[in-house]
């Protein structure tokens, strides 16, 4: 898909898309627990469609209607209850928190299962995984460290210790499988990044009764036979995905834009979008359930994204129209992302005459005139959505590639154009 963004005023309020991080934790969580969960405000996005075919793939029953999905879950051991057998094979789709998080689950289960996946996934390492469930007492084997892997089980539970530098997403598996293990567990965390991650993980898991310990995100303790309760419950917005909406206003909207369905019930890292605006010197009036953004004076800022790494493209975009030289710091979290997040930033925003400089763990951006350009967007939808916001206040982007957003934010083009924003989709 093609799509053309061209300079344009914003004006008017959006609902933010459910989370796609809170969603996928629901519906693991939903397949764990005997009954009937029932997620409202579900997002149509790819990796929360993954997420509920995993969970079919491991004999939930999943039904849909418009954005209300019901699941019959009891993982894994409750399939008189009218769940299905699991099936062999369980396909990850492009999700890296599905595949790092299902897999764990899946380890619950005596019976052996291939977990893979598609595109860059493929590529991005899982060793992590591998050494943590052969500690618990599953069987684990990767393909030389990446996907596909076979898992079988059943996780016993005990200590173990785990690389938390990579990713959280292998101890948010973890945390949400350990509680149904034979044995109760201990986990110590290295490194720990993306904290705010690892207290969505915890809160979702407290959301259907199950209870998790800690001391400083360093050492995790599990109490086994949890069992985990079926809940009804909306999906919150998508703080990740409404950061490219803000800056977008931020830089296009002297009317200004509300983004409503956002709070911080549940931890979102990327709710750390605020602080940043406020950094740059953006004008952010809090409603009820949500912001309104208004056009402003770019400051250049000073960032520490090592939590938030989904911030460094809306922000390298709101850099790009700072009165100065601005900063971003925790690049090493870019390199497993779909694109090297990093260096896709700096080849594309080049493009478009912004100059970024690459720097031990820090990112510059060096503001200037946009130009015209026509882009590439690595298959890496918060690739796409940066550089459309380059489009909307600076000159004409093609977009190539656009497609990729469906992983995130399928509505992101639509939604921009019902706020104003002249865009023309091929």
């Amino acid at each position: 898909m093609k799509v053309e963004i061209y300079p344009s005023r914003l004006h008017g309020q959006l609902l933010a898309p459910g989370s796609k991080s809170i969603a996928q934790r629901l519906v693991a969580c939903a397949l764990l627990a005997k009954g009937q969960t029932v997620l409202s405000h579900y997002p149509e996005s790819d990796d929360c469609q993954s997420a509920l075919q995993m969970a079919v793939s491991l004999g939930a029953l999943v039904e849909k209607k418009g954005t209300t999905i019901k699941i019959t879950g009891g993982y894994p051991n409750n399939f008189a209850s009218g769940m299905r057998n699991p099936k062999n094979v369980l396909d990850s789709g492009e999700s890296g928190l599905g595949a790092r998080m299902f897999s764990s689950i899946a380890a619950l289960g005596d019976h052996e299962i291939t977990l893979t996946g598609k595109g860059t996934l493929m590529q991005r390492p899982f060793q992590t995984l591998e050494m943590a469930l052969q500690q618990l007492g599953a069987t684990c084997k990767t393909s030389n460290g990446l996907l596909p892997l076979t898992i079988q089980g059943p996780l016993q539970g005990g200590h173990a210790e785990v690389d938390g530098s990579v990713s959280s997403q292998f101890l948010t598996g973890l945390l949400l499988s350990l509680p149904k293990a034979s044995q109760s567990s201990e986990i110590n965390v290295l490194n720990a990044k993306s904290l705010p991650y690892i207290d969505m993980t915890l809160a979702v898991a407290h959301l259907f009764g199950v209870q998790i310990q800690h001391q400083a995100y360093a050492h995790f303790q599990i109490t086994n036979k949890q069992a985990y309760q079926p809940i009804q419950t909306i999906v919150p917005g998508d703080w990740s995905g409404a950061a490219f909406l803000m800056v977008a206003a931020a830089v296009a909207s002297e009317q200004g834009v509300v983004v409503g369905h956002l709070d911080q019930v549940i931890p979102q890292a990327d709710s750390a979008i605020l602080e940043a605006l406020q950094k740059a010197g953006v004008k952010v009036i809090q409603k009820k359930n949500g912001y309104e953004i208004h056009q402003s004076d770019i400051q250049a800022f000073e960032f520490d994204a090592e939590h938030c790494p989904d911030l460094f493209p809306p922000l390298a975009a709101l850099a790009s129209f700072a009165n100065g030289v601005s900063s971003i710091h925790g690049i090493q979290r870019l390199v497993n992302k779909e694109s090297n997040r990093a260096k896709s930033l700096q080849e594309e925003f080049g493009k478009a005459g912004i100059r970024i400089v690459l720097r031990d763990n820090e990112m510059k951006i060096y503001p200037g005139g946009i130009r015209q350009a026509t882009i590439n967007s690595h298959n890496d939808h918060r690739i796409a959505m940066a550089l459309s916001i380059l489009g909307l206040a600076g000159d004409k982007m093609v977009i190539r590639g656009a497609e990729c957003i469906n992983k995130s934010y399928p509505a992101f083009f639509h939604d921009l154009i019902a706020i104003g924003a002249n865009v023309k989709i091929s």
